[in-house]
Order: C-alpha cells, then structure tokens, then sequence
C-alpha cells in the first residue's frame, strides 16, 4: 500500500511538472496569480497591496530564475522545481531553494580547497600581549 502512495505522488509530481509550459529557458509557467491571490487571506487588511506585493516578488524572481537558468546545475533545477510546485506554485521558492544549494556549493568547494578564509589575514599574536592558554585542569 505505502509502495503504491510512493508510486502516485510521483507519477502526480512528474504529470505537474511535464505540464508545465515553458518559458525563456526552461523555467516552467506556473500559476502565481493563483497563490498570491490564496495567499491574501494571510495579509490583513490591505488585500489589494498583498496582491500586488506577492505578484511584484513572483514576477522579479521569474526574471532571475529565466536569466540564470542555463547556469544552474540541473540536479539542483530538479529538486527545486519540485518543491516549488507544492503546495503552492512560486518562482520565489524555486529561486530561495536554488540559491541555496549554490552557496552551499560554494562553501563545499572553498571548504574542500582550503580557501574558506581566503582574503582574511591570518591571525597574529602582538607581541608582548599574554599566550592565549587552556584552563586549568579539573576546570578551575
């Protein structure tokens, strides 16, 4: 039973995704006026600002993801694609989501190569300042 739940929702997910029309280079159309309009019963009193806000987000984040999305890793494309397709459709999730697997790429290959610190001088004791030492033992 658990096996053919598994089965479904990734048939649904893979049906949502092909779906998708595309546009400019592959970042899917989704429909972002349907969750910025859901998403106004959560702002307030002012409806119609909400609206235009989450649309303003949306659409500068479409633009993003449209101008980098040859550059990104397709792995990362995927994964975020699909996260940001559920439970509402948003370009913003999709760029948040793909952003941050580029840093944390970035902090991997830094890490890897020994450059995490790269730019910051290294530390230098002044001299005649006091050894930095350990406390006593028995922590006293």
């Amino acid at each position: 039973m658990m096996r053919l739940c598994a089965s479904s929702a990734w048939l649904l997910l893979f049906a949502v995704i092909s779906g998708a029309q595309a546009v400019g280079a592959g970042v899917p159309k989704l429909d972002v006026e349907q969750s910025c309009r859901e998403a106004q019963t959560f702002s307030g009193t002012d409806n119609k600002l909400a609206y235009k806000g989450c649309m303003q987000d949306e659409n500068d984040a479409l633009k993003q993801l449209q101008q980098n999305w040859s550059r990104f890793k397709p792995e990362n494309r995927s994964t975020c694609l699909a996260q940001g397709l559920s439970p509402m459709p948003s370009y913003v999730e999709i760029l948040t989501c793909i952003e941050m697997y580029d840093s944390a790429g970035m902090l991997n290959k830094g890490s890897a190569a020994g450059q995490m610190n790269e730019g910051v001088p290294p530390v230098t004791p002044t001299p005649g300042a006091p050894a930095a030492s350990s406390p006593p033992a028995g922590g006293k």
